[in-house]
């Protein structure tokens, strides 16, 4: 999130673009080979394995323990949960969240709607956070179905419209 900006220029000693080819996606990239290595997963494994990484990663580094901490949390959200949406998910005043594309998101919050600073890395992501709540509904969405209505396991509901229907 938006303190992965600040962990990358630490790092780097310069300014950086959030969540692109950062620290991050290099923590999260070598998450992934591990998690591929294995079939199943829980998600305690899967924290412990993130712990070692960030410990492993931020050894000489200058994070202070809550970025540390949120780091965990957003390597966790991202593989195991829904992404950048799960912290608006968990915000219990955040009563909508529109996902425009993968750039753009507009949430309402004790009744003002506002967009977020935050965007998926890619499309691609986008695409897998959709599949990944409609299948949790045993749901279908492609091109040949693109509109599909769903439930969350909170039972929050989701509106998914797809090309060629929608434009991005």
């Amino acid at each position: 999130g938006r303190f992965c900006q600040r962990i990358d220029q630490k790092r780097r000693g310069e300014g950086g673009s959030r969540m692109e080819g950062n620290f991050f996606a290099d923590i999260r990239q070598e998450l992934m080979r591990e998690l591929d290595q294995e079939a199943e997963w829980s998600d305690v494994q899967i924290l412990e394995k993130i712990d070692d990484l960030v410990l492993l990663r931020t050894r000489r580094s200058s994070l202070t323990v809550n970025e540390k901490e949120q780091l965990r949390k957003e390597l966790f959200y991202s593989v195991r949960k829904l992404d950048i949406l799960q912290e608006l998910l968990e915000d219990d005043q955040v009563t909508e969240i529109m996902v425009n594309g993968y750039e753009n998101i507009f949430l309402e919050k004790q009744g003002k709607r506002m967009r977020w600073d935050r965007k998926f890395v890619s499309k691609e992501k986008l695409e897998d956070v959709i599949q990944q709540i409609v299948a949790g509904a045993n749901r279908l969405v492609n091109e040949a179905s693109p509109i599909v209505d769903a439930r969350l396991a909170d039972g929050s509901r989701v509106n998914v419209v797809l090309a060629p229907i929608a434009l991005n």
